[in-house]
């Protein structure tokens, strides 16, 4: 599992380590690893697959709606996810989809999932995040909101319990479906 941070997928010169991490991924695409990226883990999995990862035309911070495409409902690891849902999000990058992957969900602003041959996903919301991790976000990162902090924290305090268990359905599914490949 490759998961986010707060910079960006090319930026190379203020964080080294990036270079080293899509070269890792890379490898671990081409061993065949089940791999599951959130975030900056999906634009990752993305530039290491040789996909444009650069700045989005619209940023995404908050709650935002996303929708599966019909590949995204009949998939392995998303399919556990409904239709339609509210999704966390912090990100102002996008990527196109790599070479032979399949976009899976999608929100009005960006492409939100993909997989890549049937072992590696890409999810750009996050579907990791709890209450402790969202309290720390939101007070540090208060100046990137698109919308006032009270309206978030009450999105938060309505959205959060079922993006919990949807999160830990995301990833058990994941999870099943890498010991499934696996045998």
């Amino acid at each position: 599992m490759v998961f986010g941070g707060a910079m960006h997928p090319d930026q190379d010169a203020e964080h080294p380590w990036l270079a080293g991490e899509a070269g890792f991924i890379a490898a671990a695409l081409d061993k065949g690893v089940p791999v599951l990226g959130v975030c900056l883990g999906a634009q990752l999995i993305a530039r290491a697959a040789g996909a444009h990862v650069g700045p989005a035309d619209a940023s995404e911070v908050g709650w935002y709606d996303v929708e599966l495409e019909d590949e995204g409902a009949a998939d392995p690891v998303l399919s556990v996810l409904p239709p339609c849902f509210p999704a966390f999000q912090w990100h102002h990058y996008t990527f196109a989809l790599p070479p032979g992957a399949t976009q899976l969900a999608s929100s009005e602003a960006a492409r939100q999932a993909y997989r890549l041959g049937d072992r590696a996903w890409g999810i750009q919301f996050h579907a990791e995040v709890d209450r402790r991790m969202l309290d720390h976000w939101l007070e540090a990162g208060a100046d990137e909101l698109l919308a006032p902090l009270e309206d978030v924290r009450a999105q938060t305090d309505r959205y959060l319990p079922t993006w919990n268990e949807q999160g830990r359905a995301l990833c058990q599914a994941f999870l099943d479906e890498a010991v499934r490949l696996g045998r």
